[in-house]
């Protein structure tokens, strides 16, 4: 395809046109010929035109140069018409069309769609049928236009106004978030307005007698509308509003507020109106330069205590420097039933700490304060006889010693726990400072044997108070070596999986010397595979395994490309010292209970974990196991949970709990999940709940249903229903349109 061909005279007007229309661009045109040598005309015409001269090159330095592509061209005189495939190329602005006509006495640009004007540094398209714009693409008018944000929300309308290239103002329009079928052109919901102006640097749009409707029928009306467009991701306003009935606080409605303070703050003010309750809700958050900080905190005035109620968490984390993190977690709550109550925590403790960590390839460093308090009804009695602060500190650095062959390392530790209460042992205090230095080595001989021994000396001064059985000083050593012998044996199966069948056993001797201390550190032990061959078998430093131990063990895995499942088999053969373990931890005979535990995943979604101890009559003493089946349409999960009644434990009777829960995508953009606990020696559930949710692209609900079963003297059974629905941008990947609702 060719152009006309112009006249001289019509060239030199053309010369004094291109200044105006594309201010020092030359350069960028003939860098558009190369893209489209054989179509571009128009760039193979201005190349007879000369550079501006200084005054208008220094013009055009100020302003974006402006481009023009097309596949043909002609100029009578007045008018500079290009046609086919046309671009206008204006700093970051692009803008498409069929048709273009510049008139180069008024300095007016006529388009002719279908027209596309995008920005490279933002986020929103206008697509239109007819235009009327500057040669700076700044001002101008569209005629039935299209706006896309973010690829999220359309704004549809009869006219299109841009002005000074910032706001964009639309008559009679449109918006949605939704996505619009062919066979359902009318939106899930949508938002009519007289006039609707969008603010691209404030990132704002601005209804006026904005007309909400709900599948095209009005549910609501509002003179002004102020909400933020999608690319804006923190904006004061109002959040998703939540309809709430609750058993004991009665029916009522949750809306949250968020305000932004500066760039690294904001706070979430969510007023929670209710017939038996008036409770404000309140979150603050805070980026700093190296760690954030977020408090979440409510007030409430309800029918069922005097005076007010509040709860405040503060968590937040902090790098410090030299390779520490400082990190606080504080709860308080102003009485034990009140965060059950609001479905905040339903845990037995409510526990404050700050710590403070640093690992290292060599070192680890790991210091904790905590304040704990008890939320159970019946510790209220004995509450001053808790430990309520507790301390715990541990360093240990790896030591390279050329002439010694394993690792050596060396340690620092320190715990404390005080109570309230001066009464004698109930009250008892205590501060343990301890050094260790531990030498672990191995190797493998013979026919693949794997021997590992382990050297330690530990060292703990105690000062302790308010306990007349025990010394208020002392200082207690313990000393401890073992051997871990190994046989690992691999074989490849025909189908390529490789299999590990592997015996193990386990001597070990220590001694400690010094005088006993009570046991505030080590009352719940678990045994497990981790521990099957190893002395350190209590969590703490008050209790320590002394004299002579042995254990076995076989472990067997399996490693394929479609499953992995393994296998162990072990027992503690003999324990010279069985005081310190309960009878539920089944270290309590000479001889420990066995343990089992198997674990297989396969790649059908099929997963299993399984741990029990029981004795020589099959007997179990504590078991648990969880079996979970995940496909892309829906998960199951169950578990079981079973340990013997143990006063040392505080628990006197056994726990029996059986549990499930699982989601199902019930259909296009619709999921539902279920949960069920129920306790078999209470012989009732504990917990029972349910939840629906339908998602698109434009919309969100969800309903759910809870029941709490605890029946105590600060908590009756509740029931609970929420409600929320939120129209917006909701859009992934995964989620299907409003095309499929």
């Amino acid at each position: 395809m060719t152009a006309a061909s112009p006249s001289s005279s019509a060239l030199r007007l053309l010369q004094r046109a291109v200044p105006r229309l594309l201010p020092g661009l030359l350069t960028r045109l003939l860098t558009g010929v190369s893209r489209r040598a054989c179509q571009v005309a128009l760039v193979a015409m201005l190349s007879q035109v000369p550079l501006p001269h200084a005054a208008m090159a220094q013009d055009a330095a100020s302003s974006p140069p402006t481009a023009l592509l097309a596949n043909g061209v002609t100029f009578d005189g007045e008018l500079l018409i290009a046609t086919g495939d046309v671009e206008v190329l204006q700093g970051t602005r692009r803008l498409t069309a069929s048709r273009i006509t510049y008139n180069q006495i008024t300095g007016a640009l006529s388009i002719e769609g279908p027209i596309r004007l995008t920005q490279n540094d933002a986020d929103a398209v206008i697509l239109a049928s007819t235009a009327e714009l500057d040669t700076a693409l700044r001002n101008g008018i569209l005629t039935s236009a299209r706006m896309v944000i973010d690829r999220q929300m359309q704004l549809a309308a009869a006219r299109l106004d841009v002005v000074d290239g910032r706001y964009i103002r639309m008559q009679k329009s449109v918006a949605s978030t939704c996505e619009v079928c062919v066979n359902r052109p009318v939106p899930l919901w949508e938002i009519r307005a007289k006039e609707i102006i969008h603010d691209s640097e404030a990132r704002q749009l601005y209804f006026t007698n904005a007309q909400f409707r709900l599948m095209d029928v009005p549910v609501l009306w509002l003179p002004h509308l102020r909400v933020p467009d999608p690319t804006l991701k923190r904006a004061n306003g109002f959040l998703v509003p939540e309809i709430r009935t609750d058993s004991t606080l009665g029916t009522g409605i949750v809306v949250p507020y968020f305000i932004t303070l500066g760039d690294h703050r904001d706070l979430t003010v969510a007023p929670y109106l209710a017939t038996k309750t008036t409770t404000l809700n309140l979150r603050y958050r805070q980026a700093f330069a190296k760690g954030d900080l977020e408090l979440n905190g409510a007030v409430s005035s309800d029918d069922t205590r005097d005076g007010l109620r509040a709860y405040l968490y503060a968590q937040g984390q902090w790098d410090i420097g030299r390779g520490l993190d400082f990190g606080l977690d504080l709860r308080a709550a102003s009485d034990i039933a009140y965060l059950a109550d609001y479905g905040i925590d339903d845990g037995d403790y409510l526990t404050s700490k700050v710590t403070l960590t640093r690992y290292r390839a060599d070192e680890a460093l790991d210091a904790q304060l905590a304040y704990s308090r008890s939320l159970r009804a019946s510790d209220v009695v004995i509450e001053d006889e808790l430990p309520f602060l507790l301390g715990e500190f541990s360093y240990e650095r790896l030591v390279t010693v050329p002439q010694l062959p394993g690792r050596l390392s060396f340690g620092l530790s320190a715990s404390t726990s005080y109570r309230d209460s001066e009464d004698d042992i109930d009250g008892y205090d205590v501060i343990r400072l301890g050094a260790e230095t531990r030498w672990r080595g191995g190797a493998v001989f013979g026919p693949g044997l794997k021997i590992e021994s382990t050297a330690a000396l530990f060292a703990d001064g105690y000062l302790q108070q308010q306990y007349s059985a025990y010394e208020n000083k002392l200082i207690r050593l313990t000393g401890e070596a073992e051997t871990r012998l190994s046989w690992p044996l691999l074989r490849q199966t025909a189908s390529g999986a490789s299999q590990l069948l592997e015996p193990m056993l386990q001597l070990g001797w220590s001694d400690t010397s010094g005088g006993d201390v009570p046991n505030t550190d080590s009352r719940f032990v678990e045994f497990d595979e981790g521990n099957l061959l190893t002395l350190a078998r209590f969590p703490g430093a008050d209790r320590r395994e002394t004299g002579l131990t042995g254990a076995a063990g076989l472990h067997f895995a399996h490693f394929g490309q479609h499953s992995e499942y393994g296998l162990t088999l072990g027992r503690v053969l003999y324990l010279e010292d069985i005081s310190a373990y309960t009878e539920s931890s089944g270290l309590s005979t000479r001889q420990s209970d066995w343990l089992l535990a198997a674990n297989m995943q396969f790649d059908t979604g099929l997963a299993f974990t399984s741990r029990a101890l029981f004795d020589d009559t099959a007997d179990i003493t504590k078991w648990e196991t969880r079996l979970d089946y995940m496909r892309p349409q829906y998960s199951l999960g169950t578990s079981y949970a079973y340990v013997i009644a143990d006063a040392m434990e505080e628990r006197d009777t056994d726990l029996n709990e059986f549990g499930f829960d699982g989601a199902v995508k019930i259909a296009r953009n619709w999921s539902a999940t279920a949960q069920y606990l129920y306790d078999f020696t209470e012989d009732s559930e504990t917990r029972v709940g349910f939840g629906l949710e339908f998602q698109n692209e434009c919309t969100r609900f969800n309903l759910g249903l809870s029941r709490r079963y605890w029946d105590t003297d600060d908590l009756d059974p509740t029931t609970r229903v929420s409600f929320s629905v939120g129209f917006g941008a909701f859009a992934s990947e995964e989620q299907a349109g409003s095309c499929a609702f």
